[in-house]
């Protein structure tokens, strides 16, 4: 079976996550209102999805990245989250609980983001572009082996 992958655009892709202008911000820190409109380019892995009339927003584990933006999990968790939220929806099959991404967004304000019987005050970021990561083997080829950047798909009445 061949990868349905295209070699040289997941290059172009990962050039294009490396090469991404974003304020040197953690979450933590970019809660504060000074922050507010600022790029950032943050990985970590899907905690949860809220969907909604409005779109979707992806509650998301923080971690620290590596040259290209992909996460990189240590024995030391970062414990911060924060949301990511488009006006669209990703497909379900695609993203979702567990799933690593990076997010590249502009910081769009502050939300308390409730967890596992406790929460925190955490940045909402305006989704750009998210890059979905996969742990598949390089040559499966099932669906949801995709990886690259992910555009939302259209709401219903859209």
């Amino acid at each position: 079976m061949q990868s349905n992958r295209d070699p040289a655009q997941e290059v172009n892709e990962l050039e294009t996550l490396r090469a991404i202008t974003a304020a040197p911000l953690a979450p933590d820190q970019a809660v504060e209102k000074q922050h507010i409109g600022k790029r950032i380019r943050w990985a970590g892995g899907v905690h949860h999805v809220t969907r909604s009339d409005k779109g979707v927003c992806l509650t998301i584990l923080y971690a620290l990245s590596g040259e290209y933006g992909e996460p990189r999990w240590t024995l030391d968790p970062t414990y911060q989250t924060f949301d990511a939220c488009t006006a669209g929806s990703y497909d379900p099959v695609l993203v979702h609980d567990f799933t690593n991404v990076t997010i590249v967004g502009k910081i769009a304000g502050k939300t308390y983001i409730g967890m596992g019987g406790g929460g925190s005050v955490g940045p909402v970021i305006a989704i750009e572009n998210l890059y979905l990561w996969s742990d598949c083997l390089a040559d499966d080829t099932s669906p949801i082996c995709k990886r690259g950047f992910l555009k939302p798909e259209a709401l219903p009445g859209d």
